[in-house]
């Protein structure tokens, strides 16, 4: 039975990136992770996963489209916890975010379908302008995302007009550096999001509008898993 799943697990990568032209995989020697590089995204699966259980996904957002280093923010914790890793290389600070969203939210369903996709922990990330796209991913899908890590990131003036019409009760976590100049932003988001009723966690990292260390991304994804 463990071969079998196995091999269906297999056959669904191979079906991914038959549906995705100009596609590859890439398996790293004796760890078993592997990539799926897509025109779309990168997708990153961890070693060590097993076919019979269910793992949380994080949807990585760039603003500049660079899903390589989504993916290596990530794949530490990729590794430590188990977490697949969907990179988008079509969002980008400027995009018309609507059909970027859609292809994305398609991809999961495939995913969730397809491969061992927990989908009720899909974990929205990203830096700057990924960071906003975040956000907006979470007010226009609210049943699809559990979580949003915020990595120097503001939230968009549309969305906090919307109150009322924003999602509850989820949770989300705050990368920021005090010399940043969205700091401020980011407090005054954490707090619209704790009156919605979210679970928020403020990581305080240094070196101003930045790519957070890998230290502030195992403590973001330690206190997610402890939430899950």
């Amino acid at each position: 039975m463990h071969r079998l799943r196995r091999f269906i697990f297999l056959l669904s990568i191979l079906s991914l990136v038959f549906l995705c032209s100009d596609a590859r995989t890439e398996s790293s020697t004796g760890k078993e992770s592997r990539f799926v590089n897509s025109p779309k995204f990168i997708l990153y699966i961890p070693s060590g996963i097993e076919t019979y259980k269910k793992y949380p996904i994080v949807v990585a957002l760039s603003p500049g489209a660079d899903a390589e280093s989504m993916v290596a923010i990530w794949k530490n914790v990729s590794e430590k916890y188990k977490w697949i890793i969907l990179a988008s290389k079509e969002f980008r600070n400027g995009v018309d975010m609507n059909p970027v969203f859609s292809s994305i939210v398609s991809t999961l369903d495939f995913l969730s379908m397809n491969f061992p996709v927990d989908d009720s922990k899909v974990i929205v990330t990203g830096f700057s302008g990924g960071g906003m796209g975040s956000h907006f991913f979470s007010f226009l899908h609210p049943r699809i995302v559990s979580a949003v890590v915020i990595n120097t990131g503001m939230m968009h003036q549309f969305q906090r007009e919307k109150k009322y019409s924003c999602p509850r009760s989820k949770l989300a976590v705050f990368l920021a550096s005090p010399t940043d100049f969205r700091y401020s932003e980011m407090k005054r988001d954490r707090m619209f999001l704790n009156d919605l009723g979210w679970k928020t966690k403020w990581i305080e990292f240094q070196g101003g509008h930045r790519i957070a260390p890998q230290s502030a991304y195992e403590k973001a994804a330690e206190w997610l898993n402890k939430q899950f």
